[in-house]
């Protein structure tokens, strides 16, 4: 999941940092981002956190990734079809402002 959503040498969060001036970083189980002094993989899902300047830019940045995300599940439900396996039901859930326990 982490490959598809990052892209090709990330070049899919690239493309939409440069169209929004916007900055993401993808956390959470599977993602490989090391969390602070313990260096360590968050156990918190996977998420992806985004920045920007100003609320034009982050409104632009989330229909952008919104329609990455549903691009990249369309091809796992694809995938998992054609493979026999059960389709999961996968939705984009969103928080906004800080998560509990972030600094």
């Amino acid at each position: 999941v982490t490959r598809k959503v990052l892209g090709p040498h990330g070049q899919h969060m690239k493309a939409i940092a440069e169209a929004t001036g916007a900055k993401m970083r993808l956390r959470g189980k599977g993602s490989g981002f090391l969390e602070s002094e313990d260096r360590r993989e968050s156990t918190d899902e996977l998420m992806l956190c985004v920045s920007a300047q100003d609320w034009t830019s982050y409104q632009e940045t989330v229909r952008l990734v919104t329609e990455l995300l549903n691009g990249v599940y369309v091809q796992y439900k694809t995938f998992c079809r054609r493979s026999g396996a059960q389709t999961p039901s996968i939705e984009i859930r969103m928080h906004e402002g800080p998560r509990p326990g972030s600094r």
